[in-house]
């Protein structure tokens, strides 16, 4: 019994440290939309989409604003991100902290994005977007039928976008 006490805590620290030492360091060098930007680790720069977040497209309603929230936020500065991938763009599929905080819950609790409920099922996002929402910040200023998550956007006719995603009226 010991003894399988004694692997189970050495298993457990050597998750630990391989989870504190996946983190890596860059500098944000551009803000291409509210959740894909350009990192510069050494000589490399790289894309990183954020991988919990669905921020407004560029030519989106509120695509602008959150852009510019997260510019403000982050460009230039120094981050820590953990790498789980790339998707279909070759993009580096990524969390992103700035300081100690993650930067998709910062994002969404201030309102510039949606939990991207597709492939995230976190709680703390969750409970984020939930208390944008309930205090109509960010997108969510004209409430929740104002707005047209990116998921749709990107899948609706021009037809459907200028009928469904117009955001305050």
């Amino acid at each position: 019994m010991r003894r399988t006490y004694s692997k189970s805590v050495i298993i457990i620290l050597l998750l630990i440290t391989s989870i504190t030492y996946a983190k890596e360091t860059a500098r944000v060098i551009t803000i291409k939309d509210g959740d894909t930007y350009v990192l510069k680790n050494n000589s490399t720069e790289f894309t990183v989409r954020l991988k919990n977040v669905d921020a407004p497209e560029s030519k989106q309603h509120f695509g602008f604003q959150s852009t510019l929230y997260v510019s403000k936020l982050i460009l230039g500065s120094i981050v820590q991100y953990e790498p789980s991938g790339t998707d279909i763009y070759n993009r580096v599929l990524a969390d992103v902290w700035v300081g100690n905080k993650r930067l998709d819950s910062i994002i969404i609790r201030n309102g510039w994005a949606w939990q991207y409920v597709q492939y995230s099922n976190d709680l703390v996002l969750k409970n984020c977007m939930q208390l944008a929402m309930d205090e109509k910040i960010g997108l969510w200023k004209c409430g929740t039928m104002a707005v047209c998550p990116p998921s749709l956007w990107r899948k609706y006719s021009k037809k459907d976008k200028n009928r469904y995603c117009n955001g305050c009226r």
